[in-house]
Parts: structure tokens; sequence; C-alpha cells
């Protein structure tokens, strides 16, 4: 997965996860699978799963993280 650092949030809506959610992993995971744009900050979202990683991978996703806020994440497939 590529990382890169933006200086504004991307336009557009995302999905936003966290491990506070309900089966977060399994919502997490269907997510990437369906190709859509995810939000998420460290503190709610420490460490994603090498399951969730090697999918994000497997589909070209790119993490983009804010300049100004490294807490906060964005994970965009490659078709938006």
């Amino acid at each position: 997965m590529n990382t890169a650092l933006i200086k504004t949030v991307p336009p557009g809506d995302f999905e936003e996860v966290s491990i506070h959610m309900t089966d977060w992993h399994a919502h997490f995971l269907r997510l990437v699978q369906e190709g859509k744009r995810i939000k998420y900050g460290l503190y709610k979202m420490p460490n994603i799963p090498k399951d969730i990683q090697d999918e994000l991978s497997r589909r070209s996703y790119r993490d983009l993280i804010l300049e100004d806020d490294h807490w906060q994440h964005f994970l965009i497939p490659p078709s938006a």
C-alpha cells in the first residue's frame, strides 16, 4: 500500500472505522472488499490487522495521512 502525506482532507464521503464498533474487524474488511473510501484515526484504530493490510495492498489502496494531524488516515482505492 502506498502512503503519502496530504495537506487537506480529500474530497468525498468516507466510511469511518473504529475498534469501538461492534464487529469492527468484519466491517472494516467488508469495506475494503467493496472498494469503499475509509477514514480512521489512530486513537480509534491503533493497528490494522495483517489480513486487512494484505487486502488493502492487494486492492492497491493508498494511505493518505494529514500533514497537520498524523493521527488521521484516509484509505483510498485506485478507482476513487
